[in-house]
């Protein structure tokens, strides 16, 4: 049985077979710590009695990512800016979409992509692409989005956060850490279930993820430097000056990395699974958590380890997987 809220009452739920809990990958370990499921001495210090100690809430996986702002040479354009709302090619875009299916609003800003390796110690080729850019047609001047929709952090002593830097004309470049080496955790905060999770990522915490990061960052240079885009471009993105070094050092680079680097949302691994033997796995092989009966789990929790891209279409295979498990049990 279980106890739910709906319309500002509790409500019990009984299910005659099986529960699954999909509710992501700081949801589901949440809600299974609040029923007592998860460490045993982290749940003893919120009063709740450990039903089945398991290592939920540990092995936090997520990719990150920070852009980088080219400037538009003198009398070069993109063509698209969002910024300018009359001028900037909104009109003509939309008008575009809506009569001809054409145009920038016909298809995602991100108009070009690419995942390649960042070639750096520690981070093996052979377990795939470490590293991804996403390229935005325009430069993102809306710092106030990014600190509400992503947690960036704005702050006077550090231009670069506060949007002023960044240009009327010109690209962004995204680089991303797709096979992150640091791990975080989920924890409780509270056992009260409206109060929010404690969220650890330790971004950047494996040195590693530094490397492959710095990496990629400058290859975004090279792509902005290299024909046709230097004929529109500045070699060298927009450069924090509070940041007192050298811009092509790996000292100034490190920093910028870590004062603008964000969540993609993409956490996984918080429930892993795990064939027997294994004593990090919170789920089994068919996604049932070890210990328990007629519960499983299916969603961004269970993989062990981030996949190298969006975690969304992987997602929707856990579940129809899952469901398989259950109906050849049926």
């Amino acid at each position: 049985r279980n106890l739910l809220e709906r319309g500002g009452k509790s409500v019990t739920a009984a299910a005659r077979k099986e529960i699954v809990v999909s509710c992501g990958a700081v949801g589901t370990p949440h809600l299974l710590m609040l029923s007592g499921i998860g460490p045993a001495a982290h749940l003893r210090e919120f009063g709740i009695d450990a039903v089945q100690d398991l290592p939920v809430g540990e092995n936090l996986q997520d990719h990150i990512f920070w852009m980088q702002a080219f400037k538009a040479k003198p009398g070069k354009s993109s063509g698209f800016n969002p910024n300018r709302k009359l001028t900037g090619g909104l009109i003509g875009n939309l008008a575009k979409h809506l009569l001809w299916g054409t145009g920038l609003f016909s298809y995602p800003w991100v108009t070009a992509m690419a995942f390649t390796h960042s070639q750096t110690p520690g981070n093996d080729e052979a377990e795939g692409n470490d590293v991804q850019i996403h390229v935005v047609p325009f430069v993102l001047q809306d710092t106030d989005a990014g600190e509400k929709n992503f947690g960036f952090v704005k702050r006077e002593d550090r231009p670069l956060t506060m949007g002023t830097l960044m240009p009327e004309e010109g690209i962004s470049i995204l680089p991303t850490l797709v096979l992150p080496k640091s791990v975080g955790c989920i924890k409780l905060a509270s056992a009260d279930p409206h109060v929010y999770p404690h969220i650890d990522p330790r971004y950047l915490t494996d040195s590693r993820d530094i490397a492959a990061c710095a990496a990629v960052h400058r290859l975004a240079r090279r792509i902005a430097s290299t024909a046709p885009l230097n004929e529109i471009l500045e070699p060298l993105e927009v450069i924090d000056p509070s940041i007192k070094h050298d811009p092509d050092s790996d000292e100034y680079i490190h920093e910028v990395i870590r004062r603008t680097a964000v969540t993609v949302y993409h956490p996984v691994g918080t429930a892993k699974m795990g064939p027997d033997g294994d004593a990090e796995a919170v789920v089994d092989l068919q996604l049932r958590v070890r210990g328990l009966q007629g519960l499983r789990v299916a969603d961004a929790s269970i993989m062990p380890t981030v996949i190298s891209g969006n975690t969304n279409a992987p997602c929707f295979m856990i579940g129809e997987r899952c469901a398989d498990f259950i109906r050849r049990k049926a």
